[in-house]
């Protein structure tokens, strides 16, 4: 499949490849590690990269968003990521599609955590994909506080959607944050994601 991106498309970029990733999560679920974490693999693939910290209420649950950037040249935007600019979107829980508009102007991806294919959420010109994260995350033990942590397990998803990034360098990110059982738990956990994942449209 294509990979939607904002290559060439005139004044967003001179660089010949620009990407704006926009993810949506709640309070605890680990959306800002993420976009974190997806930027250092970014920089062992060679990218340019920026992640935005979180913006939204702090309280756990609440929803919130974390942006990143990545491009083969200098980024001298640091603004959030402007919805209708965005490439791609990581949804790390189902119910925060509601965030995302019912058309696109332009194609883009779209990952959900979801046991099921989102059947309510069809906006034009989206290709959804989706991997199961909870499980996974109870299947590896990803909980903390009785959270299901699932910040890794999306990028797993995000690398075999795209192929932007390597797995093995997402897992060289996943060493570097994290150490001993914890880094073997989300080690197994993004690899698990990365055989789930599908598209669905």
């Amino acid at each position: 499949m294509q990979i939607p991106q904002a290559s060439g498309l005139g004044p967003k970029t001179n660089n010949d490849f620009f990407l704006e990733i926009r993810f949506f999560s709640r309070g605890g679920q680990g959306g800002v590690s993420a976009a974190e974490l997806l930027a250092f693999a970014g920089m062992l693939q060679g990218f340019e990269t920026q992640a935005i910290p979180k913006y939204g209420a702090e309280r756990k649950g609440a929803p919130l968003f974390a942006d990143l950037r990545l491009s083969n040249g200098p980024i001298r935007r640091h603004a959030p990521v402007v919805m209708s600019d965005a490439d791609q979107f990581i949804i790390l829980e189902e119910t925060l599609l509601e965030k995302l508009p019912s058309r696109f102007t332009r194609p883009v991806i779209v990952i959900v955590n979801t046991s099921t294919p989102p059947s309510d959420y069809r906006p034009i010109n989206a290709h959804i994909g989706y991997v199961d994260a909870y499980k996974i995350a109870d299947e590896t033990n990803l909980i903390k506080s009785g959270t299901r942590l699932v910040s890794s397990i999306m990028l797993g998803a995000w690398s075999k959607a795209t192929s932007t990034i390597s797995l093995e360098n997402i897992e060289k990110a996943i060493v570097k944050k994290f150490s001993g059982a914890t880094a073997e738990q989300n080690l197994k956990a993004v690899r698990l994601a990365f055989d789930r994942f599908q598209f669905v449209s």
